[in-house]
């Protein structure tokens, strides 16, 4: 069954990978909070049994969409970091792991997880992929899909209750010939107050998940830092795109009707909580199972780059391959490198991509379509039998690409 992007959007019912509040989190200590369900847990009343229909219908959507990425090793390898991560309560979570270019990852309270391939496409490490993971995990320990829930309802209800009274008061003021003004202010004043501890109240559910997931590292093992690494990494890429664009960067979380609060002092929030982990745990070692991630990552960083490429934000794209390339550059990163390249198009462009192109097929991973792109730089450079060399290496590679004859007949001519 095919499941519209907006239908699969609105199955993020809890826990936006990029929500949270910084000020919130640094007065709660992760250990004060514990886990409101157990393994095997239910819904209990008729708010829960409802939440969890509506998800179960989702999922059911979800779990036969043409959006699923078509990657069990990868979802077998994020099963086994939540177990790491939650121990037992990890059966009750089923990961699902969707084609969406985005930097995202939402928890269901029903345990059904939602893991984007953007955020797949960004991650350098398996802490970094635990991190997040562990943020999802906290939005269903703390059974926060249900709690804000009730909390909307209530309020959004009172706000239909100051909008009624404010009518009879202003029509009796009016009767008695008096002015109505004051009224509507007062009940716009309550009405926004209202509304806005809406999103406050997601921003302490965000704070949590955020504590809650620094704490599951901490047990599991994970370097802690690697929750505000992620952070600093996604605020570095937006600057660049900005740049790019030439534009001024803009955290859009300063709003107060954002549930993102200002990304900087979240960053610093958990980078400082990381550092109290550390000093209570002098001699204690943590990994961030970099060789692990990148393991598993590697059959599918061609894919997850590719999307990337195709969102056309070169500043994003080149802060993304260089971030990556700082743990050691290979030939599909080069290969995408030259991409972006030549998709931008500006000044000296096509002489950066064709020195990407050489340099990706220096490597043994280097994908076929770099021997493609570097054998027709060489031909453009009038490098005639140096390119078709290389035309023929991708031939022999993709014998049966779609391209094929079109590339032999660049070879015959």
């Amino acid at each position: 069954m095919e499941i519209s992007r907006r239908r699969f959007i609105a199955a993020g019912l809890c826990g936006c990978a990029l929500c949270g509040s910084g000020r919130a989190l640094a007065r709660i200590a992760p250990n004060t909070l514990q886990p409101l369900v157990e393994p095997g847990y239910q819904p209990l009343d008729a708010d829960e049994k409802g939440l969890w229909q509506l998800c179960e219908r989702l999922e059911e959507e979800i779990s036969t969409s043409n959006l699923l990425m078509k990657t069990p090793d990868l979802r077998h390898y994020a099963l086994g970091v939540l177990e790491r991560l939650m121990g037992e309560q990890a059966r009750d979570v089923r990961v699902y792991l969707v084609h969406d270019a985005s930097f995202n990852a939402s928890m269901a309270p029903n345990g059904m997880m939602l893991v984007h391939s953007g955020f797949l496409a960004r991650v350098r490490n398996e802490a970094q992929f635990a991190a997040v993971l562990g943020h999802e995990g906290g939005h269903y320990a703390r059974k926060h899909s249900v709690e804000g829930w009730r909390d909307q309802r209530t309020k959004t209800g009172f706000m239909a209750f100051v909008s009624a009274g404010t009518a009879v008061a202003v029509g009796a003021t009016a009767s008695a010939g008096g002015t109505s003004d004051s009224w509507v202010d007062l009940a716009r004043s309550l009405n926004t107050a209202l509304f806005l501890s809406i999103f406050s109240f997601s921003r302490r559910q965000e704070s949590e998940a955020d504590l809650y997931g620094l704490k599951l590292l901490e047990t599991a093992g994970y370097a802690p830092e690697a929750a505000s690494q992620v952070w600093r990494q996604l605020i570095e890429e937006r600057k660049a795109s900005a740049r790019q664009r030439g534009k001024r960067y803009r955290d859009d979380a300063r709003s107060a009707f954002s549930t993102h609060p200002p990304s900087g002092e979240r960053m610093g929030a958990l980078r400082a909580a990381a550092g109290d982990i550390r000093q209570a745990s002098a001699g204690r070692q943590f990994d961030d199972g970099r060789e692990a991630w990148a393991k598993a990552i590697a059959p599918h960083r061609a894919m997850l780059l590719a999307e990337q490429v195709k969102l056309n934000d070169p500043g994003a794209s080149l802060y993304l391959l260089n971030s990556l390339g700082e743990d050691g550059w290979t030939g599909t990163l080069r290969y995408y490198e030259g991409e972006v390249y030549r998709l931008r198009d500006e000044a000296g462009d096509a002489e950066r991509a064709a020195n990407a192109y050489a340099a990706a097929v220096q490597h043994g991973d280097a994908p076929a379509e770099a021997w493609r792109a570097h054998g027709y730089a060489l031909l453009k450079a009038g490098r005639g039998e140096e390119g078709r060399a290389a035309l023929v290496r991708y031939l022999g590679l993709a014998p049966d690409a779609r391209d094929a004859a079109m590339v032999r007949f660049s070879i015959a001519q």
